[in-house]
């Protein structure tokens, strides 16, 4: 057996390129071997999985994005009750239920730290906007049409959709919180996918003007209500954020008001900024309100200084590639997170207009960011000598820095033993993964979707041999469809 250190810690963009590429460079070779089926019997009813009490995943190479564990060219891992009990060699498990994943990897599940999942039902249809054609679109006109069904749907679609691509965790940030019927059952459908959510509930999608536009309206109270009655307990599977709209979108006095508010439940704070200009971070710092408990998506236009802050009060900064790329937001900031000391992590945020995986947003955001990175030398016609993060470290912005950002990473993020199973196992025999050379490499750079076999969500197998297991997609797949139509008919948008 080799192995390969792992680091779960938070490593600076600085410190790494100071001396960490060498330590996380060394590879596995080999073509490993085929995958199987298991041998058990499973709990549960099967409308949402497999769910044995005691689960093994048998003979596959594991990444553990931990330095313990490290990379393990054939290990197994040991869920018992939904948690991580051991990973090794060859372990003992009597009358677990097998899954022989022999030839594939299996790695943490990725988390996606900024999804507006809700947009499931409208997918497609911003492939071409700008963010102002967004801005009065989408959240203008398409996000008032949602009733309380539609937001069930585009949820219960959006969340399994990251299921089957690997992704275990997601920020969903619910910006159509137009009654309390429209919050419900957007949980209600996090539930019914299965999937790990941080629901950061926002504001309104009715009344873009009054909620977007220097904003004099306080975030909704009907947080208060979900606090108490949605998301009582702090470790399930499902916990609460405020979505708020910072000081790029709403008055001082909201601002404070909002943070005030969710830090006196004890809970996150997410909040876009920096994709219209700079200055939000100076004016949170003014007022007394950064950190380590804010998340920051874009701030593509942030001054240096504003990273600086962020990361020195230990805030979080949710990079989404394409999107920003596409409606000219700037370039993605995943360096200047990293240079910074913040917490750097990827989203997908809307597949309205780009794709919803994870696979596709980390090698966006690392290629980017090595082209940002090499440019001063290519410009002087030399050659680099090293490329600015490597693999290793573009799988740590998928995983556990995304739990860090979410304050999740005593819980997910890595396969560590005592962690919850939130795993995604890869076919490394497919046509694109097959050799395995390096198995870091072929999951951040090589693997897609059509690779992801099974998936591990909380100990529950919701995906397995390719397939989902989740009866209420089956049932629902019709109305869905038929959701996000009507809500295109009713905006404008279809005929």
């Amino acid at each position: 057996m080799r192995r390969r250190t792992d680091d779960d810690g938070g490593v600076s963009r600085r410190s790494y390129l100071a001396g960490g590429a060498a330590a996380l460079s060394l590879p596995l070779s080999g073509c490993l071997g085929s995958i199987g089926g298991g041998n058990g019997d499973t709990a549960g009813d099967g409308s949402l999985g497999e769910d044995p009490d005691r689960l093994v995943l048998r003979n596959g190479t594991v990444v553990s994005v931990d330095p313990s564990v490290g990379v393990l060219e054939r290990g197994d891992v040991y869920v018992e009750d939904g948690e991580i009990a051991d990973v090794g060699e060859t372990i003992e498990a009597a009358d677990a239920t097998e899954i022989d994943v022999e030839g594939s990897v299996v790695a943490p599940g990725f988390v996606n730290s900024h999804l507006h999942t809700w947009q499931a039902g409208v997918r497609g249809v911003a492939g071409n906007w700008t963010f102002s054609e967004y801005l009065d679109t989408m959240l203008g006109e398409v996000s008032s049409h949602y009733e309380p069904e539609d937001a069930y749907l585009g949820n219960l679609f959006g969340a399994v959709e990251q299921l089957n691509a690997g992704t275990t965790t997601i920020l969903d940030w619910f910006h159509i919180a137009n009654s309390p019927e429209h919050s419900d059952r957007a949980v209600d459908g996090l539930a019914d996918a299965g999937i790990r959510a941080v629901f950061a509930h926002g504001p309104p999608g009715d009344d873009g003007a009054r909620w977007w536009e220097a904003s004099a309206a306080p975030h909704p109270e009907d947080i208060e209500r979900l606090h108490e009655e949605r998301f009582p307990a702090a470790d399930d599977r499902l916990t609460l954020a405020m979505g708020i709209r910072g000081p790029d979108y709403a008055t001082d006095e909201v601002v404070e008001e909002d943070i005030t508010r969710a830090r006196e439940m004890g809970i996150p704070i997410s909040l876009h900024a920096g994709s219209l200009g700079p200055g939000a971070v100076y004016k949170l710092e003014e007022l007394g309100l950064l950190g380590d408990d804010l998340n920051f998506v874009h701030g593509n236009r942030f001054e240096d200084a504003e990273f600086d802050l962020i990361g020195d009060t230990g805030g979080s900064i949710s990079t989404t590639p394409e999107v920003e790329m596409q409606m000219g937001m700037g370039m993605p900031a995943v360096g200047k997170a990293m240079d910074a000391g913040a917490i750097p992590t990827v989203g997908v945020d809307i597949v309205s207009n780009v794709s919803g995986d994870m696979f596709t947003q980390t090698r966006s955001a690392v290629q980017v960011q090595r082209g940002l990175d090499n440019r001063p030398t290519v410009e002087a016609g030399e050659q680099i000598s090293e490329v600015s993060i490597d693999a290793h470290r573009a799988l740590q912005l998928a995983t556990i820095d995304g739990a860090r950002a979410l304050g999740l990473d005593d819980r997910i993020g890595s396969i560590t033993p005592g962690k919850r199973a939130d795993l995604v196992v890869i076919d490394g025999e497919d046509i694109n993964t097959s050799p395995v050379n390096d198995p870091v490499e072929t999951v951040v750079f090589q693997a897609g979707v059509g690779n992801v076999d099974t998936v591990l969500a909380d100990g529950t197998v919701v995906k397995r041999d390719g397939d989902l297991l989740n009866e209420t997609i089956d049932e629902e797949r019709e109305r869905f469809v038929e959701s996000g139509r009507r809500v295109l008919r009713e905006s404008g948008l279809a005929d």
